[in-house]
């Protein structure tokens, strides 16, 4: 059975992370790339943020008795494929895992322009996530 004080616990989490990044959302470009204590700012907020999603999909997982994935990068698709969120949404996140890996993991090969692009654009998707996992409980 789902706790949904669990989940939502994790969401306030995840606004919290993803309000701090927006802070950051105008910064250009040429300004992220020169200052490194801003670009370690946004690494770990982002790293934090997805791996919240990563730990409300595992739980929903869990509860509802689903057969986790044998890579653990598929959970999205998995949450997608049982209409916990939508096939789209499952589509534009299922690369979180592999980012959150090398944000953790691979630091060294952590590209600034490219965490700069999810800053600008890849903030609505955990949004959307938050959305589609209310809609979620709010079923269940």
């Amino acid at each position: 059975m789902l706790d949904k004080n669990v989940i939502m616990a994790r969401l306030a989490r995840l606004d919290e992370y993803v309000s701090r990044l927006k802070r950051f959302k105008r910064t250009s470009l040429e300004e992220y790339l020169g200052d490194h204590d801003l670009q370690a700012i946004v690494e770990r907020n982002l790293q934090l943020a997805i791996q919240v999603c990563i730990d409300i999909a595992n739980y929903i997982i869990a509860r509802k008795k689903l057969t986790f994935p044998a890579e653990q990068e598929n959970i999205f698709t998995l949450l997608g494929r049982e209409g916990i969120i939508t096939r789209e949404l499952a589509d534009r996140i299922k690369g979180m895992v592999n980012f959150r890996n090398i944000l953790v993991h691979d630091y060294t090969e952590i590209d600034p322009e490219k965490v700069h692009g999810v800053l600008k654009q890849g903030l609505k998707d955990f949004n959307d996530f938050a959305s589609a996992t209310v809609k979620f409980l709010e079923k269940n």
